[in-house]
Order: structure tokens, then sequence, then C-alpha cells
């Protein structure tokens, strides 16, 4: 089942359980004569009530934010089909109007590799009708190509190191024990387990050090890096 399947099985749920509450409060209301008022003294006739409508109120919140969650990730599938060579999506926001791109990752190199394709050849088409000077020339994109190749050699980098690693025992037994853990999209980080933000990477002889991305910069993060490789 996928994140799609979950989020749509739990707003079902959430609108059945609304549905049968509302239906429990209606009997309720239903069962106290019309303007019977409290008896002071006695207990309040209408406590149940109130406690399921606030219960009802605040239950609409949640459902209002999973609807906003499946219109999220009816997004971000419809751009995956639109998209088939995205493996790795990027998602800011979290309804409906969502922006949703493909993300930094070796996973989306062939993407990338397409998308620069597309776009020199865009671009080259974009020059040639420039040169009849036209009163209003067509734009280019020799700075996004330039992004682009940037970020393919960069991502192809990363994929060739995390291939041709080779891994000390020590290090071949820190992975083992799950102490750290490789980031697929960028395989060449390894995030500290129980650390915010700290990762290492692997050095020529298969050791690991911190990484400078990911730098352990408290003394605490610190000390426990150190514990950890030594």
């Amino acid at each position: 089942m996928n994140k799609l399947e979950q989020a749509k099985r739990k707003l079902e749920r959430l609108n059945n359980t609304q549905n049968q509450l509302q239906d429990s409060i209606h009997r309720e209301r239903e069962m106290i004569p019309f303007g019977q008022p409290n008896i002071l003294g006695r207990r309040n006739i209408y406590a149940p009530i109130n406690k399921k409508v606030a219960r009802a109120r605040k239950l609409l919140v949640e459902q209002e934010q999973q609807e906003d969650r499946v219109e999220m990730l009816e997004k971000v599938e419809r751009f995956k089909v639109q998209n088939e060579l995205i493996q790795d999506v990027a998602v800011v926001g979290r309804s409906g109007a969502a922006s949703v791109g493909a993300r930094t990752s070796v996973n989306n190199l062939e993407y990338f590799k397409q998308q620069l394709k597309e776009l020199e050849e865009a671009n080259e088409k974009a020059k040639a009708y420039n040169k009849t000077k036209p009163a209003i020339k067509a734009a280019t994109y020799g700075t996004k190509i330039t992004q682009l190749k940037n970020k393919i050699k960069s991502l192809e980098s990363m994929k060739e190191r995390d291939e041709k690693k080779t891994l000390s025992p020590k290090t071949e037994q820190l992975i083992a024990s799950g102490s750290v853990v490789q980031w697929k999209k960028k395989p060449i980080y390894y995030f500290v387990k129980g650390l915010r933000k700290v990762a290492l990477e692997i050095d020529e002889n298969g050791n690991f050090f911190p990484s400078k991305r990911y730098y352990p910069y408290s003394e605490e993060d610190k000390k426990a890096v150190e514990t950890l490789l030594n």
C-alpha cells in the first residue's frame, strides 16, 4: 500500500467517525426536551453532548488536514506519471497547492540528462531564431544549462565515489550495526543515528571522517562522533 492509498484510507476512517459522531449528537439532542434547563445541584444534562460537539470540531480540523494531504499526494502521483524518469520527488507544501519537482538525487540522473538534452535543443533553436534579427528575441537558456550541467556533474561524481569506495573493517562494522545510515539520494553521506543532520563520508582508505557539509558543530555531537570513530 503506497502513501496515497494509506492517506485515503485514513480520510475514510475520519469521515466515518465524524458521521457516527454527528448521528450520536443528533440522537442525544432529541432525547432532551426542547428548552429543558439544567437543574441546580444535578448533573449537567448537556455535558455529554457538549463533549461530543467539541470532539467533532477537533475531528473536523483533522479531516481538513487529511484532505489537504490526499490532494498533495494525488498531485505527486500525477507528476510521477507525467515524468517516468523521476524516482525521487521533492515536495514543498502540504496541500494540493504544493510545489512538486525532481529532487537532487543520483536516482534522478537520467531525468536530469533528458532535461539537459531538451534544454540544449531549445536553446539552439532560440539562438538560430535570434540570428534572423526578429523584433522580439526568443529567450535562451544558457544559465539554466550551466546550472543543470553542474548538478549532473556533482551527482555523477557522488555516484562514482560510492561505486568505487572501499570499506575498512571498522567502517563495515558501523554500517552493519546501523550506527550510520547511508543516504540513498546522495550516497556519499552516512548520517549518524541519533544525531540531527550529522553525517560522515568515506576517505580513500575506506575510513569514515566527519562530512564538512553535515559537520558535528556542537560539542555534544563532536564527542559522539569521536566516540563512534575511535
